[in-house]
Parts: structure tokens; sequence; C-alpha cells
């Protein structure tokens, strides 16, 4: 398979991935709410929520 034809498969499946999510009302996901990066979030477990209004469940 030609890799042109797999990434455009990829972002296919990634498009209708977020589609989906958002017709859904699936909301942001829980590591999306805070300041920090995925990356610092993971290795410091650090969270500073990004709105006052904002929970994050355990």
């Amino acid at each position: 398979m030609d890799l042109r034809w797999l990434l455009v498969i990829l972002m296919s499946l990634i498009v209708i991935a977020v589609i989906w999510r958002d017709m859904n009302g699936m909301g942001n996901m829980p590591w999306s709410k805070c300041k920090e990066s995925l990356f610092t979030q993971v290795t410091t477990g650090e969270c500073t929520l990004r709105f006052k209004a904002d929970l994050i469940s355990s």
C-alpha cells in the first residue's frame, strides 16, 4: 500500500472520530481541563484547572 493512502485513511478516521464525538455530545477529555500539557500531567501528576467551575473526577 502506498504511504499516501495510509495517511489519507488515518486522517479520514480522525475526522470521523471528531465528528462522531461532537454529534454524541461527549464533551472534552478530562485532561484538556488542565493548564499543563498532557506530557507534564503524566510525568509530574500536576493539574491546574483552567476554569474554577471545571471538576475532574478521579
